[in-house]
């Protein structure tokens, strides 16, 4: 069994995507995207929003991959949350979430 991930962002098209099954799913919490050349994730404080994305498979050796390609922990934090799927089906997966403590 893989680890999961959850995408709303650039890993979506990526290489850790090609070949392999992606679930449509949502992460529902005090979270907004900011755009920008590429998406950021961000916890608030308050409010509650829907934030779409693919859930995933990976092996360690890809997770230790990404966590390179999202510059973890110095841009990026990542965390276990609930992610529902199409089906309503509930899965835990790794989020990545820009890390506040950069700078």
């Amino acid at each position: 069994m893989g680890i999961k991930i959850f995408s709303y962002g650039t890993l979506q098209k990526s290489k850790f995507t090609r070949g392999k099954e992606v679930k449509p799913g949502t992460l529902t919490g005090a979270y907004e995207i900011m755009s920008g050349d590429f998406p950021l994730l961000q916890e608030m404080h308050k409010g509650t929003n829907v934030i779409n994305g693919l859930l995933f498979e990976v092996s360690q050796d890809e997770i230790d991959e990404i966590d390179d390609y999202e510059n973890m922990p110095h841009f990026f934090k990542r965390q276990e949350k609930q992610i529902v799927l199409e089906d309503g089906k509930k899965e835990t997966a790794w989020v990545y979430l820009l890390n506040e403590q950069i700078g």
